[in-house]
């Protein structure tokens, strides 16, 4: 096997734990993430950056043509940028480049399906929380979580999914970012990518097609810089996947998988108290029963 697809969800604490598990047993020798090559040289850095960060690609002549890709320590994306660092295993970034997107695109935030293509399984199965539902049904399965998942997401493509040349673009170039790394020698390369695309990119095909697409696009000059963000930007609806409800739950879920709610109740009662308000033990304990 010389390529495997782990499709996650972007900023889910779910995904995260299970990457890093899957990380550690697969042992890649190269990881590929979503995200503009033109970070490649900034990755380096992420060895001493304390999330919440965003990687910022700009017109240098234009900065209001811009596009901010945010990362939090719960992102299944930074989880696997931090884990090659540590492990001193090549990474970089595999989607189109900005310099492509930044020329084409209209900055409008994602729709429907494609948006969140986890959450919207969690709603077919009639869950109202895509994190609890990805808990309860990929995080207890253990071994071929993924590979399901890559599965219900072809499924959901061939009824959900309609023509869009710029996602044909880019997983195109994922695609022959992939082959670039099989050609140049690498034995086990683990490729990260939103959940939509896991099916486009478990099976290269033939590169011929993939090379007309990506013929001739128009582009512009772009750079790149990290730049600090906040929770409360992460929960805007813009930019690489955002629009999280509640940034500081998932941070809790990241890092307490066992009694969430309690030790969530038993955070923000210290947060009352530091204000002077009263929040007792007790009281805790009467919120966790009525969670």
């Amino acid at each position: 096997m010389t390529h495997t697809v782990f499709g996650i969800r972007h900023h889910g604490p779910g995904s995260a734990r299970s990457l890093e598990r899957a990380l550690h047993e697969l042992r890649p020798d190269r990881v590929l993430v979503e995200g503009p090559p033109e970070g490649d040289g900034l990755l380096a850095l992420a060895a001493a950056a304390e999330p919440p960060v965003a990687l910022l690609t700009y017109v240098p002549d234009e900065p209001a043509r811009a596009a901010f890709y945010p990362f939090a320590r719960f992102s299944p994306e930074w989880r696997a940028i931090r884990y090659a660092l540590e492990h001193e295993v090549p990474v970089r970034f595999i989607d189109l480049p900005a310099a492509n997107k930044l020329e084409a695109e209209d900055g409008s935030p994602r729709r429907g399906v494609r948006a969140d293509p986890l959450a919207a399984l969690a709603e077919i199965a009639g869950h109202g929380d895509p994190e609890r539902w990805w808990e309860d049904v990929v995080e207890s399965t253990g071994e071929g979580a993924f590979e399901a998942v890559t599965e219900a997401m072809a499924a959901l493509r061939e009824a959900f999914g309609e023509h869009d040349e710029g996602e044909e673009r880019r997983e195109a170039y994922m695609r022959q970012a992939i082959r670039a790394e099989i050609k140049a020698g690498a034995e086990s390369i683990a490729v990260v990518c939103g959940a939509w695309h896991a099916p486009a990119l478990a099976e290269l095909g033939p590169a011929a097609p993939d090379q007309r697409t990506l013929r001739r696009l128009p582009k512009v000059k772009v750079a790149a810089t990290w730049v600090p963000w906040t929770y409360e930007l992460l929960a805007r609806e813009s930019g690489y996947g955002a629009g999280v409800d509640s940034p500081a739950w998932y941070e809790q879920l990241f890092d307490s998988a066992d009694e969430p709610v309690a030790r969530w109740l038993a955070r923000a009662a210290r947060l009352l108290r530091s204000e002077g308000l009263d929040a007792s033990a007790a009281q805790g304990v009467d919120a966790t029963r009525l969670a």
